[in-house]
């Protein structure tokens, strides 16, 4: 076996140990529920649009990149508490690419004093392996590794719980509920397993007002290897703008550190993941997010009229 041939399998391997699970993490993981749980589609209850990118294991070649794009919001038109949404996710990571098209719709009712939301999602997962990076050498007619791109497809379920209160939000979800099998080409197949999310974010105000503390922990499983985040989240409220950062500790993973502001409906955040061993501080992960939130009712009775706030004050 040549040298190209073995650095490709060691990276890959590498990539693959610390990724853990199938899906994607993100360390902006609070603002991105949606895509972890179908059951938070329209909790903001406002059209919800947000795009978040990670750069992961920087400085790697063939690292992983991670895009996400999403939309959902509150069905106004229809009787009772009912949202939808769909997103897109994009993964590369060296010769692999994962994309995941997917529609979420969830069902809320009041429940002791808070909102309690039951989601399903419906997706369209596509794997796609490019060999054109693999170097055999003399080796080249060996009927092990595939010789032009191979890709498949399959349908993919997924269901979950999504709770908020006035002082905290909790919610579980199950993702690849039907463990597809997607076959690539006629040699190769991959098994996606069940994957399980749980999360929970405190509200916690202070006597300032305008400073709120907003820790939350989630954990991610496929129960063969686990992650569990754990952040501490502050916030303060100047002038119409909101200022906020923290910082994330995952046992035995990594530490992150973000920083964030809200404006206009408008949320921009970068955070940068350290991994606590093995490939060191220069070689982390850039996390960015940008959301945008806003009234949507075009069922709305009357007409639309927007006053000035400075003018309602």
């Amino acid at each position: 076996m040549k040298k190209g041939l073995i650095l490709t399998i060691v990276l890959l391997c590498a990539i693959t140990a610390l990724r853990a699970q199938y899906d994607v993490h993100f360390n902006h993981y609070w603002n991105i529920q949606n895509f972890y749980n179908p059951a938070a589609a329209g909790a903001t209850k406002k059209m919800h649009i947000f795009a978040t990118y990670s750069n992961q294991l920087t400085g790697f070649e063939g690292n992983p990149k991670s895009m996400l794009f999403n939309l959902d919001a509150p069905l106004t038109m229809l009787k009772g508490d009912h949202s939808i949404g769909t997103g897109i996710l994009n993964d590369q990571a060296g010769m692999f690419t994962n994309q995941h098209l997917f529609v979420n719709y969830a069902y809320a009712m009041k429940l002791l004093g808070g909102r309690m939301a039951i989601g399903v999602q419906v997706g369209l997962l596509n794997e796609k392996f490019d060999p054109s990076g693999i170097i055999l050498g003399g080796e080249s007619n060996d009927p092990a590794f595939p010789t032009s791109t191979q890709n498949g497809n399959k349908v993919n379920f997924g269901a979950g719980l999504f709770y908020q209160h006035k002082f905290f939000q909790a919610g579980a979800a199950a993702l690849h509920i039907n463990a597809p099998l997607i076959y690539m080409g006629e040699k190769n197949q991959m098994q996606i397993d069940p994957f399980y999310n749980f999360f929970a974010e405190g509200n916690i105000p202070l006597k300032n007002p305008l400073i709120t503390i907003q820790p939350s922990l989630q954990l991610m499983t496929d129960f063969v290897s686990w992650r569990t985040d754990i952040t501490a989240k502050g916030s303060y409220t100047f002038n119409g703008r909101k200022f906020f950062g923290g910082a994330t500790y995952s046992p035995s993973t990594s530490v992150a550190l973000f920083l964030g502001m809200e404006m206009m409906n408008i949320t921009l955040s970068y955070g940068y993941e350290i991994y606590t061993s093995g490939v060191g501080a220069a070689h982390g992960n850039h996390d960015i997010y940008l959301g945008y939130d806003f009234d949507f009712d075009i069922f709305k009775k009357g007409k639309n009229k927007h006053n000035s706030i400075r003018v309602l004050q």
